[in-house]
């Protein structure tokens, strides 16, 4: 199991919602780390759709953008 450690902000509105949703603070906790597990799955999926579609930037520069 991994531990983590939030501000006193961030536990005040995660009580606040799980009093507004009469969810537990357990359940809430595991909701959240299921959607975040679900959007970077499809972050990586997209990233890697997109791959073959890079261009190489790496002789790129800001100065080179300018008119």
């Amino acid at each position: 199991m991994q531990s983590v450690q939030i501000s006193d902000d961030v536990a005040f509105l995660l009580r606040e919602l799980t009093e507004r949703e009469h969810i537990s603070s357990a359940n809430l906790i595991a909701q959240l780390v299921k959607s975040y597990k679900n959007e970077t799955t499809k972050r990586d999926k997209l990233k890697e759709f997109f791959k073959p579609y890079r261009k190489n930037m790496s002789g790129f520069t800001s100065s080179e953008a300018s008119p």
